[in-house]
């Protein structure tokens, strides 16, 4: 039998993007290297090259003309979303021409996949979900942190925070780190952690630094002012976060559970776990299977944890990172890609769901 061939398709395969990595080429490596015949989508195999093609962080026109093609071809489609773009639009941050064309290739698709159950219920809510769904988590980097910062401006970067923080040596060292959407997501809840910050130094007499870690130095600068504790702004950059995050304590996600936070998936508490932080959030659908890992909806209490990291949380810290490794390590995670391929192509992978191993 010929083993059946398959693509992952997006607009831009850029590593940078954490859903790239997370949603692409991290299960994508995993599942080549148990002999699953995939590949990122080829222009000159065509439409009609591949049994099945998985759409990811796939909504331009390009992608519209070759789902269609695909469709036409007989070759299975599956639509991958992670985002709540139909919220992003509402607020001015996703075109109508980009609805459209994402509300087209989920009426095309042969099964849609979700990050979360949370997101997949929102969806279904703006567009009928026709044809199958199911939910497949991120495959997050679970191997040690090895990003090394390579090139000058990184170097020259790590070295301004390792003075900060230097700057500060009893201070509890916390971390913020992601991008912003406007008024829904962001630098926009840094404020109220701020104010647990000055709260608890009020009440304990120890001070408090943050570090934002982001894509957005100007509006960091903006709201920065209104802070009034010591804080500095790291550049993201794929070859420093991980490192850079690795020199603080305390993870600090502040949210308010809106339409658009509420599907987002668990991997920024994930990531921090998996590097040895404790971190301090406010609560999504998504992090409350990680809630004994971590302070969820309790400031002050994890702050004063994460503030005398004492061996009790040192190891809350170390069981929340090995149940991530367990359950969202890219093999992990491949697993579940291969039984929906051979579900919805209606034969077997070259290479069964339960020979990926880790």
């Amino acid at each position: 039998m010929t083993a059946a061939r398959y693509a992952w398709h997006a607009d831009k395969v850029d590593p940078t993007l954490a859903s790239i990595r997370y949603r692409m080429l991290q299960p994508m490596a995993a599942l080549r290297a148990a002999g699953v015949a995939i590949e990122c989508y080829d222009e000159a195999r065509g439409p009609g090259g591949y049994d099945a093609i998985i759409f990811c962080k796939s909504q331009g026109e390009r992608a519209v003309e070759i789902a269609r093609a695909a469709q036409a071809a007989g070759t299975r489609l599956i639509y991958d979303m992670c985002d709540n773009l139909f919220v992003a639009h509402r607020i001015g941050h996703a075109s109508a021409a980009r609805i459209a064309r994402v509300s087209e290739l989920i009426a095309l698709a042969d099964h849609a996949t979700f990050s979360t159950a949370t997101l997949a219920e929102q969806i279904a809510r703006e567009v009928a979900l026709t044809a199958p769904h199911s939910v497949i988590p991120d495959a997050l980097d679970t191997a040690p942190a090895t990003s090394t910062p390579g090139t000058w401006r990184e170097r020259w970067a790590m070295a301004g925070l390792r003075r900060f923080l230097a700057r500060h040596p009893d201070a509890l060292h916390c971390v913020w780190f992601g991008k912003s959407l406007g008024r829904v997501s962001g630098y926009v809840h840094i404020d109220a952690a701020v104010m647990q910050l000055r709260e608890f130094t009020a009440r304990t007499g120890r001070a408090t630094t943050l570090t934002v870690i982001s894509n957005d130095r100007l509006n960091c600068w903006r709201a920065a002012r209104r802070w009034g504790i010591p804080n500095h702004y790291l550049p993201w950059t794929q070859g420093s976060a991980a490192a850079a995050m690795a020199l603080h304590r305390v993870a600090l996600i502040p949210l308010e559970n809106n339409h658009y936070t509420a599907g987002k998936t668990m991997n920024r508490p994930a990531t921090a776990l998996l590097l040895g932080l404790g971190v301090v959030a406010d609560s999504i659908p998504s992090y409350e299977e990680l809630r004994p890992f971590l302070a969820l909806d309790d400031w002050q209490g994890g702050l004063d944890r994460y503030a005398a990291m004492d061996a009790p949380a040192r190891a809350q810290i170390a069981e929340g990172a090995a149940y991530l490794r367990e359950r969202y390590g890219a093999a992990a995670v491949a697993r579940r890609w291969a039984a929906l391929l051979t579900d919805v192509v209606g034969t077997q992978t070259s290479a069964p769901p339960q020979t990926l191993s880790g």
